[in-house]
């Protein structure tokens, strides 16, 4: 070999011999990395025993609703199981998991669309977050994203337990909410084969920080700030109402908007027809969590996506948007006339919508 050769590196340009470098130290960090891992699993494959996994009574599941529990960040979670017509523990389903809109019980949107699609043939999952309804949780009703994510996933992981569900036909499905929290989990989760979405409102920031004037706004992060110190130190928390914003009932000129959350939280859905459901947040946060966010994500999503508008809705131009950068392959599907809150639960505009879900889901 002679000199050249034997240093042949050296007459790279800097420029390569610095990335080559690079390459090299990250090669090396990766693959360690998951040695690693395969290490730290064979010498702790015991230590998930605060995780128990729950075990499902197979004889005692029937078409329709279904009970069933998961742990999630050492908290026993409640989730509503709906399961086809016929249904029978031996065969293997098309599955799907929800996630609810932000604030709601399993009782509500989850409901509707868990019978819808479970009449389509599906297994469908919608539960109870931390805090939430009959899930655990020491401060009621607190909406968090970094609470939606390990739930969901946990929730994703108890669901592959069950020897019915077939696990290459698995799907994620969320509105309003819950679009920007199955989103954010299924781009760093292949086990998810698809994602739809229904009037997902996928930028929390922008709709609490766009939705209230400067001098609410300034009062609710002061008392979200103070609530905050008096949890850490006391151990206790304020409530306030969830649309203390808005006059209830709202004015004859309010938005559309406003009236139709109106119109759902305290008519169609409200406490007392869901007791579960809470019109009030504790004020260690906000009504909004606005970290809720997956706009900024989006040119990285590659799962195949659906997205359902509503022609009307305020999250309309919200949807195309996070459509447009969507990097895999996807869908775009509005229902015209369709406000947001018209895609919960009126069948005129629903319908159609589970109709192309269950279309999209199924190519997948």
């Amino acid at each position: 070999m002679n000199k050249r050769t034997k240093n042949r590196n050296l007459w790279l340009p800097r420029r390569v011999k610095r990335i080559a470098f690079t390459t090299t130290i990250m090669m090396c960090v990766y693959t360690t990395g998951f040695s690693q891992i395969e290490l730290h699993n064979n010498l702790n494959s015991n230590k998930m025993k605060n995780q128990e996994v729950l075990t499902v009574d197979y004889s005692q599941l029937k078409e329709g609703k279904n009970r069933v529990y998961f742990m999630s960040q050492g908290y026993k979670l409640a989730g509503d199981l709906y399961l086809p017509k016929g249904f029978d523990s031996e065969k293997k389903y098309p599955t799907i998991i929800y996630t609810r809109v932000g604030t709601q019980v399993k009782e509500q949107t989850g409901a509707t669309y868990g019978n819808k699609l479970a009449a389509k043939g599906y297994a469908f999952l919608v539960f109870d977050p931390i805090n939430f309804g009959d899930s655990e949780g020491e401060v009621r009703n607190y909406e968090s994203m970094h609470n939606m994510i390990p739930n969901t996933t946990d929730a994703i992981s108890f669901l592959r337990t069950l020897k019915f569900v077939d696990r290459e036909k698995f799907y994620g499905l969320g509105a309003c909410a819950g679009a920007p929290y199955i989103c954010n989990v299924a781009i760093g989760d292949v086990r998810i084969k698809a994602v739809a979405t229904l009037v997902g409102n996928f930028d929390a920031a922008a709709s609490l920080f766009g939705a209230y004037p400067k001098e609410v706004l300034d009062k609710m992060l002061k008392v979200a700030a103070e609530g905050k110190q008096r949890y850490y130190e006391t151990g206790e928390y304020d409530t306030a109402p969830t649309f203390g914003g808005m006059p209830i009932p709202p004015p004859e000129n309010a938005s559309k908007a406003l009236k139709d959350a109106y119109e759902y939280y305290f008519n169609r859905a409200g406490h007392d027809k869901i007791p579960n459901y809470s019109p009030y947040y504790p004020t260690i946060g906000m009504p909004v969590d606005p970290a809720r966010v997956f706009v900024n994500q989006a040119k990285y999503f590659t799962t195949p996506f659906l997205v359902i508008a509503g022609s009307e809705a305020f999250t309309h131009d919200m949807d195309k948007q996070v459509y447009e950068m969507a990097a895999g392959e996807k869908e775009w599907f509005v229902i015209e006339g369709a406000s947001h809150m018209d895609l919960y639960d009126i069948d005129k505009y629903l319908d159609p919508a589970i109709d192309k879900v269950d279309e999209f889901l199924r190519k997948y």
